[in-house]
């Protein structure tokens, strides 16, 4: 196996133990593991990490369905919403400048995280 794909598979890898330990977050390690190791164009690591993450977040919901309890209403509802707004965001992404993009979720993520410790 020749070094892109291994890269491609301990991506991976790494990506999915993420997801599967946090329950979620994979989608955002992808991104800056696709973008770092990979060099993907932040568009393409965004889509690139939507696609991937699909498989393994159906997987991780159904082990903590039935391992630590889902209230499935509440479930449902909050993806009525995630799936209007997923629509959108990709509908977004396509015009989106690569750079600007960056920037955005750079920005994201350090709200996200200094909200981790506040």
């Amino acid at each position: 196996m020749d070094k892109n794909k291994w890269k491609l598979l301990l991506t991976g890898g790494a990506v999915g133990l993420v997801n599967g330990f946090l329950g979620g977050g994979g989608g955002v390690f992808a991104v800056v593991a696709l973008t770092m190791f990979l060099g993907l164009p932040q568009k393409n690591a965004h889509a690139t990490a939507l696609l991937v993450i699909l498989p393994v977040s159906v997987v991780s919901a159904a082990v903590y369905i039935f391992s630590v309890g889902v209230d499935v209403w509440q479930a449902l509802a909050v993806t009525a919403g995630v799936t209007a707004g997923g629509v959108l965001g990709a509908f977004l992404l396509k015009k989106a400048d690569n750079e600007k993009l960056r920037l955005v979720f750079g920005f994201i993520l350090i709200l996200a995280g200094a909200r981790m410790f506040f």
